[in-house]
């Protein structure tokens, strides 16, 4: 599998993001009451549009999307709507400590005493899983630039001891969603093109 950079524009017109979250729902037929199991797997969906191109410039794109042949390769891509972060950032973040799991992450790394993150902004971890996460807590570093990030998802695979942590355009890796790349062209020969993906699992 190889995993591809998107073209650099245009940018996408719209765009729908978000976290397809793996539960299973019980309902009592006695009591109507509700139980709901968390299962791992959560991951990353979005579903992009461009907008309308030349013959050119549609080109590029749709020789990256059939180039992905169908589900066999894989892209980069994070939510276009939050590429750079809220929080002042600062420093070279880490990842502070091997063997972490759950939904906080003890890093180091970055400017002392400040607010680094702010909640909604996203993080990549460096990788094998190239791990997208999104901060749901505001973060601010103490006097030694460091601070345990609250994250969504949890963590799939325990990232290295000083593994990177990616602030501006963090991304996940998608896959499409479906087999089929399909563009629309009008009579002037005006192309249309939007695709969908859902996070690769490692």
């Amino acid at each position: 599998m190889t995993t591809y950079s998107m073209p650099a524009t245009p940018n996408f017109t719209s765009a729908q993001f978000g976290m397809r979250s793996n539960t299973q729902t019980f309902v009592s037929p006695l009591t109507g009451k509700i139980q709901v199991v968390e299962l791992t797997g959560s991951r990353w969906y979005g579903t992009f549009t461009l907008p309308p191109l030349s013959k050119a410039d549609a080109g590029v794109w749709i020789a990256f999307l059939t180039k992905l042949r169908g589900q066999s390769h894989s892209f980069f891509v994070g939510d276009p709507a939050r590429k750079t972060p809220q929080g002042s950032v600062g420093g070279t973040p880490l990842v502070n400590g091997a063997s972490q799991t759950g939904n906080t992450l003890a890093t180091d790394g970055w400017s002392a005493s400040t607010l680094v993150l702010k909640a909604g902004d996203y993080i990549t971890v460096a990788g094998t899983q190239n791990a997208l996460y999104m901060v749901t807590a505001d973060a601010t570093t103490n006097g030694s630039g460091e601070v345990t990030l609250t994250i969504e998802p949890p963590i799939r695979v325990s990232p290295e001891n000083n593994a990177g942590i990616t602030t501006t355009n963090p991304t996940c890796v998608m896959r499409l969603t479906g087999g089929d790349v399909t563009w629309n062209i009008s009579t002037a020969e005006v192309f249309g093109i939007s695709f969908s993906g859902e996070e690769s699992l490692p």
